[in-house]
């Protein structure tokens, strides 16, 4: 390609759409978007934040993670038919895309589409569960399903002892599930919990259907350092603390300074000893998973 067109393109990346120079200067010249006819990019850039009703800082930050973007002919297309499919508004599609952008570089007919009808049958949803679950985590469209997705479904099948409708409902409560990996995540996590707090399989398989976002927390940054302060905090035994996490297994989503110490401290203000805000809390410990705000009105 003539060399004053490259040239015209690079100037365009960094003076109309905040690229770094440096970054700019290293791309292979080869790269498709740096090879178009000049005026191309600035008319496909204008598109791009017409049809997404685009703020400039965003389609800066856009193209400057995804600049491909900027090479793909076919993104009315794309953009129509994820709009369809997913029965997204203008408002929904734009946000969409803002949060995952990788997205419009893939394949309609090899990747999206039949991704979306796999996933459909596979879990048994209808178009709205479709669309929920791809709002909640879009990067889902990025994984390949015979390499990720459908070995993560078969594991948890077998692991967690989940039938199909079970397997559904926790992949639409959290589909970041999908994204975790079996042998350094889920295989390690359901070992640990089973030691930690002397579970068999089922009764772990139950807890993790209840609450599948323990399957996405830390063990050394969370779920250790939450059973010891609940252990050490309310006094329990090992028995004590197993029988906690498996009444409400979501209280390893709650903050220690944020919602467990001041929850307990208003139980202990409100009835004023302490030894029998630790029993009711232990009896009901579901009770950390209400809203302190709305419990004080």
């Amino acid at each position: 390609k003539d060399v004053s067109v490259i040239a015209s393109n690079k100037q365009y990346l960094i003076e109309r759409l905040g690229f770094a120079k440096d970054k700019v200067q290293t791309m292979d010249e080869t790269t498709n978007i740096l090879t178009l006819d000049i005026g191309v990019l600035e008319e496909r850039a204008n598109w791009l934040t017409k049809r997404l009703k685009l703020k400039e800082n965003q389609i800066k930050k856009m193209t400057q993670n995804q600049p491909h973007i900027l090479g793909r002919t076919n993104l009315a297309t794309k953009l129509d038919y994820l709009q369809t499919r997913l029965l997204l508004d203008d408002n929904s599609l734009r946000k969409l895309i803002l949060r995952a952008p990788h997205i419009l570089p893939l394949s309609m007919e090899e990747n999206i589409a039949p991704k979306l009808d796999w996933l459909q049958q596979r879990l048994d949803l209808d178009d709205a569960a479709v669309r929920k679950m791809i709002l909640r985590q879009p990067y889902t469209l990025g994984c390949s399903i015979t390499e990720n997705i459908e070995p993560t479904l078969d594991w948890l099948q077998q692991h967690l002892g989940l039938d199909d409708a079970a397997v559904s409902k926790m992949i639409q409560q959290y589909p970041q599930i999908l994204h975790l990996s079996i042998e350094s995540n889920l295989e390690v996590k359901l070992e640990w919990l089973r030691q930690r707090l002397d579970l068999d399989a089922a009764a772990v398989g139950k807890m993790i259907q209840r609450s599948p976002a323990i399957l996405g927390l830390s063990i050394d940054d969370n779920l250790q350092p939450k059973l010891e302060w609940i252990e050490q905090r309310l006094s329990l035994t090992d028995d004590g603390l197993s029988n906690i996490i498996q009444k409400f297994p979501s209280i390893f989503s709650c903050n220690v300074n944020t919602n467990l110490e001041p929850t307990l401290n208003f139980y202990i203000g409100a009835l004023g000893d302490e030894r029998k805000a630790l029993t009711l809390v232990t009896q009901n410990p579901s009770l950390f998973g209400y809203s302190l705000e709305n419990r004080l009105k």
